[in-house]
């Protein structure tokens, strides 16, 4: 024999010997073992039977393990779907198998107790290893036992308690109807469940867990109390629950006692304690007295409320906070109603401890018991002192402009209706005045709403002071005001006032440091012979107050039927503005600008233009006021910027890139914080070098407010942006500010250039203005030049460059474009020096 075959002989010796010895020990043990497998598909079979567990049961292990029914065989009809149902819910739950019944073995009825614990297989099965144990000798035990407690059966089954009993292993023996009538279920149903496994407890598996738990403590001796909830039925029921062990006489525990009690009322009592506790506790001031009206208890609001401390006022009667504000057939009603009804309520004026009277809202309640007799009254009460405040206030914001102290629209409504019949009656004439300020909207955007009511609540102050006592002086709204002067004997008196009222609102306003300017424009309206009706005469004054401003605003204007037809007009044309940007009806026109130095042309000006599908085209003139009174400038002069700088980008891949172009900002867009990144955004989308745009500013808007003009114009320079100053001499320039500007040109106002050859006035002021250009560095750009006379002498003061009919009007783009690749440079035109009078005049 090889040493191979000795180690094989010698290693199946020890297997035998260790099956023997194995075979031996599950010989001795007293109860059947067995192991069970579940597989994933639904087969399941006994894998190992002992011989034990075939002699407990009467079967043969070979037939078992074929056919797993015939180890369920021997169970007792009765008991038979009971084991099925648990083995079943082992199998789905991996919770331990605990299960106790009887079985018939040769013709005898044996109790036996089945257990086994499983193991989860990777395959997700799950094997069992379990013990089957004869219980019948116990069983006996218990049935005595049972037998001896059938008399409390019928004691128990009258609890209103829930009370079962438990082996020592948790399965139900008995239990009363309380749960099973609660719940509506069969007591077949719950006797020999496990007790945690109880139908009640499956609604939630921490209520599960936690009855587990007290089984196994009553199970070591102790006895466990707490409140859980159990659904009975469709219902969730709170209870109290306990469970305790039950001892024989040589204390051993023989049984389980669980025990629980409905405390849903309880649990409704301590919510309703609570909720008039926490009404007690309330933000409101109570009083509860007796029903002489001692005050027998307060809660800490009305100590809050009062500043009387419980020990101060309980034994006292609400006497004792009496204002004096009310007389005796106050309290007298007070106390009818409450004997007649049981409550009272109502507004009252008491007084706190310190003395001060204040009003407050107060309910008093009659509490009655059985009998009807009044055993309480419980009163309720609030400070109302905020709320009457309130009252005041809304009474002031309904008739008072909040931010003037002015009468408002609505007192205005009313006041100018009694003057309607007032002067009805005498038959005599008054006068209505509507007032807006020019510019206020640009001092508004630019330095601020709190700015901006300043100038209002001093506007307000001098107009009050430029009427006589017996005028109203009314805000309509933003920088609307309105005023009526009764009493008029014509036209005459009512120009006077007007005229003082413009000089009054025109003279600076001193505000933060900074010196602002407005002017009003006011349109007057005549009671009777322009209207009649309260919305008329606003309405036409209206009308009348923007005549005043297309008349160059900062005067008055009187109403009249022509300028009502204007306004129509001008509401239509505003109609059809709103959606003239989104039609594309708008174009831009482009005015050549000449350099004479060179001769060449050296820029042009972008020009908006609109072209009406009916009226046709639109001048500027006649539709920028309205978009700037509108709002509709901001992106009207954004598409106009956008557009420019395309079209010039455009030039310059054809090639004429000598060309600088020049736009017109309006003054909401100058003030407009964004416009640099605006402008910023428009060059790199274009691809435009950003020394190839000039923007164009108004005299007049940048003395608006000329410290946020200079902060603007620094940010728009630090672009390299150029910046000319247009319509220079109409907008009355501190020069003081002039010199502080980072600008690069002035332009000479049209209305300066075109009477130059007949006006000395003009003359000199375009004189004075080429030096003082020149003197601060600056280049001078003529504008509406349109004769050689006048070229001739714009030449001689030293003018650098012109624009005007005189090169060429306005063009569309493609015109523009051929008549700069057309255009020969100038010669001849003479030489631009200051003060060579005896320059020669083109050929």
């Amino acid at each position: 024999m090889t040493t191979a075959e000795r180690k094989l002989q010698d290693t199946e010796q020890v297997l035998l010997e260790s099956e023997r010895r194995y075979n031996q020990l599950v010989q001795k043990i007293p109860d059947g073992i067995y192991i069970f497998q579940f597989d994933p598909d639904g087969a399941m079979g006994f894998k190992y039977v002992s011989p034990r567990y075939c002699d407990m049961l009467g079967v043969k292990a070979e037939a078992v393990l074929q056919d797993y029914h015939l180890g369920f065989a021997p169970a007792h009809p009765d008991d038979l779907d009971s084991l099925i149902q648990a083995n079943e819910t082992a199998r789905v739950t991996l919770f331990p198998f605990r299960w106790e019944g009887r079985f018939i073995i040769h013709g005898k009825t044996r109790w036996m107790r089945i257990s086994s614990d499983p193991t989860a297989l990777p395959n997700g099965g799950s094997l069992w290893h379990g013990l089957v144990s004869d219980i019948t000798e116990r069983k006996e035990a218990e049935g005595s036992a049972t037998r001896n407690a059938e008399h409390f059966k019928r004691i128990l089954d009258n609890l209103f308690a829930y009370v079962a009993l438990l082996n020592t292993d948790g399965l139900v023996l008995e239990i009363n109807k309380a749960p099973l009538d609660r719940g509506g279920y069969r007591r077949e149903d719950i006797i020999g469940r496990y007790f945690p496994d109880a139908p009640w407890w499956s609604y939630e598996g921490k209520v599960r867990s936690k009855i587990i738990a007290a089984v196994e403590t009553a199970r070591e001796g102790k006895s466990s109390r707490f409140e859980i909830v159990t659904k009975m039925g469709d219902e969730l029921v709170p209870i109290d629950f306990q469970i305790s062990p039950v001892r024989d006489e040589s204390g051993k525990i023989v049984a389980l006692l669980p025990t629980g009690v409905d405390i849903t009322e309880r649990k409704h009592a301590e919510s309703r304690l609570r909720l008039a506790a926490a009404a007690f506790e309330s933000h409101e001031g109570m009083i509860i007295t007796d029903p002489q009206g001692v005050i027998l208890q307060v809660n800490q609001a009305f100590t809050d409320l009062t500043g009387y401390s419980a020990e101060e006022i309980v034994g006292q009667t609400p006497r004792i906070l009496k204002s004096g504000r009310h007389g005796d057939d106050f309290y007298r009603d007070m106390w009818v109603q409450l004997e007649l009804t049981g409550l009272w309520n109502g507004e009252i004026w008491d007084r706190r401890k310190n003395g001060e009277i204040y009003p407050k809202s107060l309910t008093i309640s009659a509490v009655r018991n059985e009998d009807g007799a009044i055993t309480h009254y419980i009163a309720t009460q609030h400070d109302i002192t905020e709320r009457k405040q309130a009252e005041e206030r809304i009474k002031d914001l309904a008739y008072f402009d909040q931010l003037t102290g002015l009468p408002n629209r609505v007192s205005l409504q009313q006041k100018l209706s009694q003057m309607v019949g007032l002067a009805s009656r005498n038959h005599r004439q008054f006068a209505l005045m509507l007032l807006d300020l020019d510019n206020f909207k640009s001092i508004n955007d630019t330095l601020g709403h709190q700015t901006g009511d300043v100038m209002l609540t001093e506007v307000a102050d001098r107009l009050s002071t430029s009427v006589r006592q017996s005028d109203l002086v009314a805000r309509l709204g933003g920088d609307e005001f309105v005023i009526i002067l009764p009493d008029i004997d014509g036209p005459a008196d009512v120009a006077r006032v007007a005229q003082k009222i413009l000089v009054e609102i025109s003279a600076p306003y001193f505000i933060d440091a900074r010196e602002l300017h407005t002017s009003p424009s006011i349109g007057i309206c005549l009671y009777p012979d322009d209207a009649t009706e309260n919305e008329d005469l606003i309405k036409k004054a209206d009308v009348a107050m923007y005549h005043a401003k297309s008349c160059g605003r900062g005067n008055y204007q009187f109403f009249k039927e022509e300028i009502q037809a204007a306004a129509v007009n001008r509401l239509a044309l505003e109609a059809d503005l709103r959606s003239a940007l989104e039609k594309q009806q708008f174009m831009l026109h482009y005015q050549p600008q000449l350099d004479l130095r060179t001769g060449r042309l050296m820029g042009v000006e972008a020009l908006i233009r609109w072209q009406h599908p009916e009226r046709g085209m639109i001048s500027p003139l006649d539709f920028i006021p309205i978009a700037e009174e509108s709002g509709l400038i901001l992106p009207i002069g954004d598409w106009v910027l956008e557009e420019a700088c395309g079209q010039l980008a455009a030039w310059r891949t054809e090639g004429i890139e000598h060309i600088k172009m020049s736009v017109n900002l309006a003054a909401s867009q100058f003030s407009d914080h964004r416009l640099p990144l605006r402008i910023e955004e428009i060059l790199a989308k274009t691809g435009l070098p950003k020394g190839s745009l000039d923007l164009e500013v108004t005299e007049s808007m940048t003395m608006q407010s000329p410290a946020e003009t200079a902060a603007m114009m620094k940010v728009l320079t630090g672009q390299e942006l150029s910046l000319s100053i247009d319509d220079f001499g109409t907008g009355y320039s501190s020069l003081a500010y002039l010199k502080l500007f980072p600008i690069n040109t002035l332009k000479i106002d049209r209305s300066f250039v075109k009477d130059i050859e007949t006006d000395q006035n003009d003359a000199d002021i375009c004189d004075v203005t080429v030096l003082l250009a020149h003197k601060l560095g600056l280049d001078v750009v003529a504008e509406g030049v349109e004769t050689k006379a006048q070229l001739t002498y714009l030449l001689s003061i030293g003018c650098e460059k012109i624009q005007g009919y005189l090169i060429s009007k306005p063009l569309p783009a493609g015109q523009i474009k051929t008549f700069i690749r057309n255009h020969t440079p100038l010669s001849g035109l003479g030489t631009v020096e200051l003060w060579c009078g005896d320059a020669s005049a083109p050929k």
